[in-house]
C-alpha cells in the first residue's frame, strides 16, 4: 500500500537513535532508570514542531514515544483496544463519510 507507511520517517529515527546513543548513552539507563521524561520531552517536541513546522521534531517525538513504551513508569501497560476503547480522530476519515 504505498503511501501508507513511511520507511524514510524509520530510518530517520534510527540514525538520530544511533547518534543519541553515544551522545546521551544507552537509553535503558537514561528512560529505563527515570533519568529523562520521554513523554515531556515528546511534547517539547510537539511544541518545537508547532512554532517552526520543521519535520524533524516529528521524528524526535516518535523517538521519545517508542522509549516511553520499551521503559514504561509502573502501571503503564499495552493493551490492544477496539473502537470502543479508541480514542477517535479530529476531524472526518474517508470511510467515514459513507
Amino acid at each position: 500500500m504505498p503511501g501508507e507507511y513511511s520507511e524514510e520517517f524509520d530510518r530517520l529515527r534510527k540514525n538520530r537513535v544511533e547518534v543519541s546513543f553515544f551522545k546521551y548513552g544507552p537509553a535503558r539507563k537514561n528512560f529505563g532508570e527515570g533519568r529523562v521524561d520521554a513523554l515531556k520531552t515528546a511534547e517539547l517536541c510537539l511544541e518545537a514542531f508547532k512554532r517552526d513546522h520543521n519535520t524533524e521534531h516529528l521524528v524526535d517525538a516518535a523517538n521519545y514515544l517508542m522509549f516511553r513504551y520499551m521503559y514504561p513508569l509502573p502501571g503503564e501497560l499495552f493493551k490492544a483496544t477496539d473502537d470502543r476503547g479508541s480514542v477517535g480522530t479530529v476531524g472526518t476519515p474517508v470511510n467515514m463519510e459513507r
